[in-house]
């Protein structure tokens, strides 16, 4: 199967935006704002992914969920949530994981990345 040039570029297009080294650095105060105004617009049309460090200070969660993701976790706002509280320094949300109810805590400075539809807003890896 040959693939064509321009197949190639399309895919270059579209993966060349959300990779990581295209992103600036989720800790920037100006990114900050952006995840902040972006996590209000979560819902089923637009889901918000967001990647973040379990064992940074300030994150919340279960020891249930702190044993199964030790360092890091992805979340997808989009169906099954509620409660969602957006704060200067931190979110909070109410998730269904497995049928169970699971109240998340997570400070900004905690966000490895963070992105909504194909566009990586930022990433620290």
């Amino acid at each position: 199967m040959r693939i064509s040039r321009e197949a190639i570029v399309l895919l270059v297009a579209v993966l060349v935006p959300i990779t990581p080294a295209c992103a600036e650095s989720c800790n920037k105060p100006a990114l900050r704002t952006r995840i902040a105004e972006t996590l209000k617009l979560a819902s089923e049309q637009r889901p918000v992914n967001v990647t973040f460090r379990t064992h940074a200070d300030g994150v919340k969660l279960s020891q249930g969920l702190k044993s199964k993701y030790p360092d890091d976790m992805t979340i997808i706002l989009q169906h099954d949530f509620e409660q969602l509280s957006i704060r200067d320094d931190r979110f909070e949300v109410l998730l269904r994981f497995m049928g169970n109810r699971e109240r998340l805590t997570v400070p900004f400075n905690a966000i490895k990345a963070f992105w909504d539809k194909s566009e990586l807003k930022c990433s620290d890896s």
